[in-house]
């Protein structure tokens, strides 16, 4: 069958654009999927140092003006969205391709898990549907319906919280897709279409509804309804035929009949479709966790031979059995032996009916480490239908085959299943959550100890680890495939400080706060100042906008106020000539008791006293 991500007519090759900056804002990390219509980054917003989900479209969309008039107006209609079930759109822009900025969810998608081989729990599969109709309904309500529900827009936060993905995107590129279904006006994923998308008619909130319903049961059982070989197969099988029951969706059997029904005018709203979960939930036991992949996993992008069964069609002939009539005169010899002949022909062409109707049982072929869609044509050629079937083994790596169930070399009828095995690259094991505050080589011996390999250390500050000491892993993930290699993290200690400006001329005790708030050790030192009232801070050293490093010491200058000197000798000089002597000393304030012609007779403070310039010395002149 073909992939339905193949309808977009966007055949460009996607640009790596790892470690390049958006509008200056928005650094690109490591890319965690890729799609039909664009590539997901991990990234990081300058601006807050936020960690963020960035999806890239198609270069070659950023001249589509059309296209740009949608996707902004998609977009903003999208940010409005605000709800817990619903991925959160915090931008969107033009940097040589179009680019969404969304929350970053480290948990994976649905599509992810059930291509693990996981199936769902009737308990897990309802708590997953009410988060979903909670979200469902929350933009119905608005005016906005998705056209795209599919396990992969279903994405999970490391909490286990469902958020739907992509609303708004199937507007935004409708007109820059061609379908390869024969249906004029197609949207969405084939997989999941509804009958009313498979008609390509006008469609509201109740399609995807129908879509959650198959979801429902493809969770539950691993099979998609009315799936065939091809597009035009499948959505034609969907016109006029409601969503079947499996006997294993137990309680939730009956919701499924609802939202899939045929008639869209009878199928449920969201919020009913939740309300019904809830009246079902309590027939059903307390669901486990789901065992959530991680960002960067298998269906966070379109996979080779991605639909799970290709079968192979056979015409069967029938040939309505001729009845033979006797004719002529009865003699019983001659119908004894006609008899016998009938019995013999009779026995012999059960005997070729039986064995026509044995299935051919033929030896299954070694495939381990062939490529896989060489495999797929293989086995569909000798006559079976294959599914697909994922794993992860020690040893192995993303995407290759291990093998067959059943095994190569087992007998196996033909017209039956067989199952390719694919590997999800090696069993997974946690980074250990005690390296952080341990040394390098302490933090080494625990990463080696479970099976990883210390990556690539970098140094950074930090106020809460020491410094030389672990501050912790880089991974996007708290686990990784074994053997992979853990970026560590190591402190340089706390950042270096900035001496704050306006701290001279303030109270001693607001200065020493300010420095220990910072890290920084205090010296205190007196001294003389012109400038600074006595008791005030009057010096900084190093001085103020320095930087200095962590736990530096800083020295303070408390005034003691206008250094003291002595007092020059003026008696038996005129007034005027004592006056300028005792100024050109930096005495400035003078009294004179007697005549200003006269000549001093007397001083205070007396010839050789020390005195601060600003005290008053007083003449006496005869």
């Amino acid at each position: 069958m073909n992939d339905s991500s193949k309808s977009f007519s966007l055949k460009n090759s996607f640009p790596d654009l790892t470690g390049q900056t958006l509008n200056n804002r928005y650094r690109l990390h490591q890319a965690i999927g890729t799609g039909a219509s664009g590539t997901v980054y991990v990234a990081v917003d300058l601006n807050t140092s936020q960690r963020v989900a960035v999806k890239v479209l198609n270069p070659s969309l950023s001249s589509d003006n059309k296209f740009l008039e949608r996707f902004y107006r998609e977009a903003k209609k999208v940010s409005s969205l605000n709800h817990p079930n619903i991925l959160r759109v915090y931008d969107w822009g033009v940097d040589g391709s179009p680019y969404l900025v969304t929350e970053y969810l480290g948990g994976g998608s649905l599509r992810s898990i059930l291509m693990t081989g996981y199936r769902l729990t009737p308990g897990q599969t309802l708590l997953v549907g009410l988060e979903a109709c909670k979200a469902l309904a929350h933009a119905h309500e608005r005016g906005i319906i998705h056209q795209d529900i599919k396990p992969a827009n279903f994405l999970f936060g490391q909490d286990g919280v469902l958020r739907i993905s992509d609303f708004g995107l199937t507007n935004a590129l409708r007109e820059t897709t061609q379908s390869e279904t024969p249906i004029e006006g197609f949207t969405g994923t084939v997989r999941y279409a509804s009958p009313e998308q498979a008609s390509g008619q006008k469609l509201n909130g109740s399609s995807d509804i129908y879509s959650l319903s198959i979801i429902f049961v493809e969770a539950v059982t691993g099979h998609v309804p009315f799936l065939t070989d091809s597009l035009a197969g499948t959505l034609k099988a969907r016109i006029g035929k409601s969503v079947p029951t499996p006997e294993s969706l137990g309680p939730l059997g009956p919701v499924v009949q609802q939202a899939g029904m045929t008639d869209s005018s009878n199928r449920p709203t969201a919020e009913r479709v939740r309300r019904i979960l809830l009246e079902v939930a309590p027939s059903l036991p307390r669901p486990t966790a789901l065992p959530l992949v991680g960002p960067g996993e298998i269906g966070a992008a379109p996979l080779s031979g991605e639909v799970t069964t290709v079968t192979p069609q056979k015409e069967e002939v029938f040939k309505e059995p001729r009845r033979i009539r006797s004719v002529g005169p009865k003699r019983r010899w001659p119908a004894v032996a006609a008899a016998a002949l009938l019995l013999a022909g009779a026995i012999t062409g059960g005997i070729l009916l039986w064995q026509n109707t044995q299935a051919e049982e033929i030896a299954v072929p070694s495939v381990a480490g062939r490529p896989i869609e060489e495999t797929y044509e293989r086995l569909i050629k000798l006559g079976w239908t294959v599914e697909e079937r994922y794993e992860r083994r020690d040893g192995t790596v993303e995407g290759q085959l291990l093998g067959t169930d059943p095994p190569a070399g087992s007998f196996y009828e033909t017209d039956q299943s067989v199952a390719i095995i694919i590997s999800l690259g090696p069993t997974r094991v946690e980074i250990p959550s005690e390296i952080q505050g341990t040394t390098l080589e302490e933090a080494t011996q625990l990463i080696e100890e479970v099976g990883l390999a210390v990556g690539q250390v970098t140094s950074t500050y930090s106020e809460e680890i020491a410094e030389g000491f672990v501050i912790g892993s880089l991974a996007l993930s708290e686990d990784l495939p074994r053997g992979s290699s853990v970026d560590l993290e190591i402190s340089d200690g706390p950042p270096p400080r900035i001496i704050p400006e306006g701290l001279v001329g303030q109270e001693v005790a607001e200065v020493q706060n300010v420095l220990a708030a910072l890290g920084l050790n205090l010296e205190i030192v007196e001294e003389y100042s012109s400038e600074v009232e006595a008791g005030l801070v009057s010096s900084i050293s190093p001085q103020e906008q320095s930087e200095v490093n962590f736990g530096s010491t800083v020295v303070i200058g408390i005034s003691l106020g206008l250094m003291p000197r002595p007092v020059p000798d003026v008696i038996g000089l005129d007034v005027v000539s004592a006056e300028m002597r005792l100024q050109s000393a930096g005495f400035l304030v003078i009294a004179v008791n007697g005549t200003e012609s006269g000549v001093v007779t007397a001083q205070t403070p007396i010839a050789g006293e020390m005195a601060i310039p600003n005290d008053t010395i007083e003449l006496v002149t005869e």
